[in-house]
């Protein structure tokens, strides 16, 4: 059973959720309510539920706030947020603070149970994970490089060290997939080459880390919408054949390539999201205007059909950024590619980006980057 505990200051709303959910018959269990965060903090403290369910705008101390001491004192706690306000810096906070999902006001019972079933299968893959994640880490230290490959520890030579497997994140990775397009597979790819550096023969087993975490978070993205990854991947994932691709980055970065790109061409032929659609639509128009000067969330908004708000909303609910966010990265992604294949001034490049002015795109593009344009292009001639 999952714990749940709820906080509103509209007593009607309060009451609707509690009373129109059938707790008996689920797999949740409702442990306590309030009416605002103050009273609510030490009850959550005391009684540690597994999901909190709170309203954003409550007296003495609101949802916000008490989300942020919640999840400093409770890191593991879900968080759902109820809102009545379409506003998208609402949304952001909750988002930074860790905030699982983000309802706008009212929301169904049915639409409640279906949001705590996401958030406890969540709860659950966590789990799962922290277990699969110590079983590798305890199998990593017992394991070592050998000139042969894996071989039992006690030998001599150089220990595998097991701290590069926190590099990967399976879950910014699961999240990136998600809403990729098929012209991002390279970039992709690429990045996490670039976590396993130059030593491609040296650490097998963060190699086959790293292909379990792809095929863990391609697996999720295709159950989801009722797939089965292995009816999906191109090519047949038999030990031997990934045993061939583990030891040869060549065709380790093709089989990867590959497998991105029928599972996105799966997940694009097969979505069904509420606002799937919408955000696809968002992008590619960003994609495709991202050097306009005049781009805004307010043109894109008239783009795909919906309000500025609910744009702003959707987008960092959906995607995990915010609209400028994403905008920023496009554009700055777009300058690297200039900057390591042109010999294009800087100023050139900004005005090719969308940025009006030289000195501002050098000020964004080190920020995001940590590199002067000119400091990014010494860096790729000398490498």
């Amino acid at each position: 059973m999952y714990k749940v505990f709820l906080v509103e200051d509209e007593i009607v709303v309060r009451e609707g959720i509690r009373n129109s959910i059938p707790w008996e018959r689920t797999s949740y269990t409702l442990t306590g309510e309030a009416p605002d965060g103050e009273v609510a903090l030490s009850m959550i403290l005391d009684s540690k539920p597994d999901i909190l369910i709170t309203d954003i705008k409550m007296p003495f101390v609101d949802g916000l706030t008490l989300s942020r001491i919640v999840k400093k004192n409770l890191p593991l706690i879900k968080i759902i947020i109820l809102s009545g306000h379409d506003e998208f810096e609402y949304a952001r906070e909750a988002i930074s603070i860790g905030v699982e999902e983000y309802l706008l006001k009212p929301v169904s019972a049915q639409e409640m149970i279906k949001t705590l079933e996401k958030v406890a299968k969540r709860i659950d893959e966590e789990k799962e994970g922290l277990l699969s994640f110590e079983s590798t880490r305890a199998h990593a230290r017992s394991l070592q490089i050998s000139d042969s490959g894996l071989s039992s520890s006690g030998g001599e030579g150089s220990g595998f060290d097991p701290t590069g497997l926190l590099n990967i994140d399976g879950d910014i990775f699961f999240t990136k997939l998600k809403y990729a397009a098929k012209k991002d597979i390279d970039s992709i790819v690429e990045e996490y080459f670039t976590m396993l550096g130059n030593s491609w023969g040296e650490n097998p087993i963060m190699i086959y880390f790293l292909f379990g975490e792809i095929i863990v978070s391609a697996s999720k993205i295709a159950e989801a919408l009722g797939g089965d990854i292995k009816e999906i991947v191109p090519f047949s994932l038999s030990h031997d054949n990934i045993q061939a691709l583990i030891s040869s980055p060549d065709l380790f970065s093709k089989r990867v390539k590959d497998l991105l790109a029928a599972l996105i061409e799966f997940r694009d032929s097969h979505t069904a999201g509420r606002y799937q659609s919408v955000i696809v639509k968002a992008r590619e128009y960003i994609d495709d205007n991202f050097a306009a000067p005049d781009i805004s969330l307010y043109s894109t908004a008239a783009h795909v059909g919906i309000s500025p708000n609910h744009l702003s909303t959707v987008f960092a609910q959906e995607t995990g950024e915010n609209f400028i966010e994403y905008l920023t990265k496009v554009r700055i992604d777009r300058a690297k590619l200039l900057l390591k294949s042109t010999t294009m001034k800087s100023a050139d490049i900004a005005n090719e980006t969308g940025f009006s002015d030289p000195h501002y795109f050098s000020y964004i593009f080190k920020k995001n980057t940590g590199l002067s344009p000119r400091e990014f292009r010494l860096k790729v001639q000398t490498s």
